[in-house]
């Protein structure tokens, strides 16, 4: 049972200090007593649920599809066999450098190589003549640890530079020729597309200096911005489209921390099969399937909502006057807000004067 708070016209306003009413008690004022002091209803008006369900969003490329293609060693860009926007596939040169450093290193790697077969050799002379005394038992002992640690050196100094970008097979041209070779290929790691060139053809760059920034396009995310008040509407796995574009992707994140500035929550959403017209830094709107779905939502003017610490209610008019109404609010705009609550559909609510029912509904002094 809702019990009633009769109020006169004159004490309606004078309320605010006196104690505080229970959010069922209802608020006995009458049509007449309405009019004097400016209270004003409006029909409960019901939330779409396509509306406040469609938010902006940013296409972005996973990390883990991404690749920075750095020159490992210093050098002049001789060559840039692809630009922006070019597709690659694994094993295609990108660019050529002439490099100094690339051309010390092999000649390092030769060195060590020479040195590494010249002790093999009498290693080998060595251990044949060591058994009829013509060599010391000791000085093969010396050759066979020469020889293990310039074989360990060739391997160091051959890893460089496969590291720097050398293949195997120009490995074995430069052992087999001994001749330098200071040209530098950058070669794709992936099959995707080129989404960065950051240099041009003379320009000397330093080593690990990036040079491409490579991406494969499938799948692709969609950032998308919610309000921090929806968040908790949409779970992982949830069904995401985007206007105007014919695929479907399935949230795989929701943040857990709000940008201060817009208030929104990043809600990550991944497209295996992205339509070939979305391109990395697009806006699109994504709309997103919410856990919620099939609650009723209503929107009401941002005036016609009271605060009572952390919780929201509105003004329901009955027959005999107005009862505050708890509310959860499901986004909040500057001219109105979407709310949840234990509505039929048919209520009015008070829309003007809520100032005066907030003050009889929290102080009881006056009443009669």
């Amino acid at each position: 049972m809702l019990r009633q708070l009769t109020i006169t016209t004159a004490c309606l306003a004078a309320l605010l200090a006196c104690g505080v009413a229970r959010a069922s008690d209802e608020l006995a004022i009458s049509q007449v007593q309405a009019e004097r002091v400016g209270i004003e209803t409006s029909p409960l008006e019901q939330q779409p649920a396509a509306m406040g369900l469609s938010f902006p969003g940013k296409i972005t490329v996973p990390p883990d599809r991404t690749r920075l293609m750095n020159a490992q060693l210093g050098g002049r860009i001789e060559r840039l066999l692809v630009r922006t926007d070019t597709a690659i596939k694994v094993g295609d040169v990108l660019a050529e450098l002439q490099s100094p450093a690339l051309a010390h290193a092999q000649a390092e790697y030769l060195v060590a190589y020479n040195k590494e077969r010249l002790l093999r050799t009498n290693l080998d002379r060595e251990q044949q003549l060591a058994p009829y005394g013509a060599v010391p038992k000791k000085q093969v002992i010396i050759t066979q640890n020469e020889y293990d640690q310039a074989r360990a050196t060739v391997a160091e100094r051959r890893q460089a530079l496969s590291h720097v970008g050398m293949t195997e097979p120009q490995i074995e041209k430069l052992t087999t020729s001994q001749v330098l070779d200071p040209k530098l290929t950058l070669i794709s790691p992936i099959d995707g597309v080129v989404l960065e060139s950051t240099t041009m053809p003379g320009q000397t760059i330093e080593a690990l200096a990036p040079v491409f920034r490579l991406a494969q396009l499938a799948p692709l995310w969609v950032e998308v911005q919610v309000p921090a008040l929806r968040a908790e509407d949409f779970a992982v796995g949830a069904r995401v489209t985007l206007n105007g574009h014919d695929c479907v992707g399935r949230v795989v994140s929701i943040g857990s921390s709000v940008e201060a500035t817009s208030q929104t929550v990043i809600v990550r959403a991944e497209f295996d099969d992205p339509d070939p017209d979305l391109r990395p830094g697009q806006m699109v709107e994504a709309r997103i399937a919410p856990s919620t779905s099939g609650k009723a939502e209503w929107r009401v003017r941002s005036g016609a909502m009271v605060r009572r610490g952390s919780d929201a209610f509105v003004f329901v008019q009955t027959s005999g006057g107005f009862v505050a109404t708890p509310v959860k609010v499901r986004e909040e705009l500057p001219q109105f807000a979407v709310v949840s609550g234990s509505f039929r559909g048919d209520e009015r609510i008070a829309v003007r004067g809520v100032a005066a029912l907030k003050g009889a509904w929290q102080g009881l002094g006056g009443v009669e």
